[in-house]
């Protein structure tokens, strides 16, 4: 499917490009705009095909150069338009050198060659850029919107795990012995704990459904939810949170996620604790812990595409996952 689809590309390409070169030689040659046009002559054909073929080019280096970046629709193709006159230019320069002096052995004037600029641009450049810049916004906007429906299935997938694992009866049954130990060897911690533990899933609960939260919301649910971490565990899983700024906004349940994978990827014990660090620089949040890693365990790691796919898509952020020998981090950027 693919392959038919570039194949289809490549065809519709080159029929705008013979169509385009062939109706503007024709059209010169009847005007005799340019005296030297001859439409039966091969020659004005593979010039003008060349041209517009280093148009076609252009726009499309262009387009793909500018769409890294991100900017409005108008801006995009506006910028993408100019750039592409500038690329252009230095390509039809070159093009029209090397032609001159291979086919008949003649150099190029400066003013040679400020006409021959002017001379591409308006009888090809405009056309093809025009058609081109048309097709990739046109062709982009809908990969977008397969990929954003694409997206939205996974949302809903990764929020039926998420909330199956918050309700899982294996989870609660985990906090509940926690519970059970506590009212009767630490009961002045009771309450604490079950203030955190109503705590995380009243916050799970009103907010999975929302686009983005603010981080402050999401530090003091982690701060909830580390409690339990480390009551669960007797603190052989310690989470060190040195962040003061909280402004900006992020996924919800997004650094309880990356809490959970270092856990469910790193063995620990109270004697030998596993560091869990959460950071801010500028506006990224780091989630950073040494490999003390489960060797056995296979993960679909659902989490993780989910957050990229949905970072990159909704926002045009990048969540950069980052494993050396002994260290793996993780960098969440905040949202705006």
């Amino acid at each position: 499917m693919k392959t038919k689809s570039s194949l289809k590309n490549i065809f519709f390409t080159i029929l705008v490009v013979i169509g385009v070169n062939t109706t503007q030689i024709y059209t010169l040659y009847q005007t005799r705009k340019f005296g030297s046009i001859n439409f039966f002559a091969i020659e004005d054909h593979v010039f003008g095909l060349f041209t517009c073929l280093l148009a076609l080019i252009s726009s499309y280096l262009s387009w793909q150069i500018i769409s890294k970046k991100q900017f409005k629709n108008t801006q995009r193709i506006t910028l993408s338009f100019v750039l592409s006159l500038l690329v252009f230019a230095v390509f039809t320069s070159i093009f029209f050198i090397c032609y001159r002096y291979l086919v008949h052995g003649l150099s190029t004037s400066t003013w040679l060659l400020i006409g021959n600029i002017a001379f591409g641009i308006t009888t090809y450049h405009l056309y093809t850029c025009g058609f081109t810049l048309i097709y990739l916004y046109f062709n982009d906007s809908k990969k977008l919107e397969i990929d954003i429906a694409r997206l939205e299935r996974e949302k809903e997938i990764f929020k039926s795990k998420m909330l199956q694992k918050n309700l899982e009866p294996h989870f609660l049954f985990n906090n509940l012995s926690v519970l059970s130990n506590l009212s009767h060897k630490n009961p002045e911690d009771l309450e604490n704990f079950i203030d955190d533990f109503s705590g995380v899933y009243r916050y799970f609960l009103d907010h999975y459904e929302q686009e983005i939260v603010p981080l402050s919301e999401e530090l003091e649910f982690t701060k909830r939810y580390r409690n339990l971490i480390e009551k669960r565990f007797n603190n052989a899983y310690k989470v060190v949170t040195n962040i003061n700024d909280t402004t900006g906004f992020i996924l919800p349940c997004t650094l309880q996620l990356g809490i959970e994978n270092a856990i469910k990827h790193n063995k620990a014990s109270e004697e030998n604790p596993l560091i869990i660090e959460l950071y801010r620089n500028e506006n990224t949040i780091f989630i950073k812990n040494k490999l003390n890693t489960i060797q056995q365990l296979n993960s679909s790691k659902l989490g993780n595409q989910y957050l990229k796919k949905h970072y990159k898509l909704m926002f045009n952020l990048d969540v950069i996952f980052t494993k050396t020998e002994n260290e793996y981090c993780v960098a969440i950027p905040l949202i705006y």
